[in-house]
């Protein structure tokens, strides 16, 4: 009763002569063994696939506002431990030398 439309796509993609949709029927007969899926009753598998795009929506949105600054701080971070303090290089740069209590 459950595997009909699973055996219905399956001879339309046999029949096909379409690589893509060979590839694609591959790719969702790998899906659904892999992580149980076939098993399952359509309520069932339609939660699970709710929950895992939830999931990866979320972790998408969550890189791409924070990757952007998450690289800035890296990059930051890096040039300090290579290069020193580039704020204090910048000032010996333009004034020529650095003051303190002991030059004068």
């Amino acid at each position: 009763m459950f595997a009909e439309p699973l055996l219905r796509a399956q001879e339309r993609a046999i029949k096909s002569k379409s690589p893509l949709r060979k590839f694609l029927w591959r790719k969702r007969v790998w899906f659904e063994s892999t992580f149980g899926l076939s098993v399952m009753e359509p309520w069932e598998r339609n939660m699970v696939l709710t929950f895992v795009f939830i999931s990866w929506a979320l972790l998408t949105i969550a890189c791409y506002r924070t990757l952007p600054s998450t690289l800035h701080f890296w990059n930051e971070r890096t040039r300090f431990y290579l290069h020193g303090n580039t704020n204090q290089t910048a000032a010996t740069r333009l004034l020529g030398q650095t003051f303190s209590l002991a030059s004068m």
